[in-house]
């Protein structure tokens, strides 16, 4: 290879290798989730040849977990949508600033709508669920 054919190689290697990282994490969470699946099942396996009771516990999963019993993490899926409804709709305002300093007479200010009406969006939902959620 020389160093021509290099040259015109980078532009592409650099999204091709992008791309890869999340790949990679999906199939690293996956391999985790299975993992975690064959120590849990290895555990009631032998629970079982040694005639013990299996704790139900074991089975929902949250002796393995780093969660309460429930499912829930601890957060309640309302301050969830509060808190990413303000986290996108601020990320939004602040995209919309920056690119409308960076280029004033251009349109990419525009951008940052989406994850403003994304938020804004959330907001809604969560003042919604909040309305009518009993107290």
């Amino acid at each position: 290879m020389n160093s021509e054919t290099i040259s015109n190689l980078g532009p592409l290697i650099i999204p091709v290798l992008g791309l890869c990282i999340p790949i990679v994490a999906i199939i690293m969470g996956v391999l985790a989730k299975m993992r975690r699946a064959e120590l849990m099942h290895e555990t009631v396996r032998q629970l079982v040849a040694q005639g013990r009771e299996i704790p139900p516990q074991l089975l929902d999963g949250s002796l393995l977990a780093d969660r309460p019993a429930g499912g829930n993490s601890g957060w309640q899926n309302k301050s969830v949508q509060l808190i990413f409804g303000a986290t996108n709709a601020a990320a939004g305002l602040g995209l919309m600033v920056m690119f409308y300093a960076m280029r004033p007479d251009e349109w990419l200010w525009a951008i940052g709508c989406i994850p403003l009406f994304v938020g804004i969006a959330l907001l809604v939902v969560w003042k919604m669920e909040s309305k009518s959620a009993p107290r």
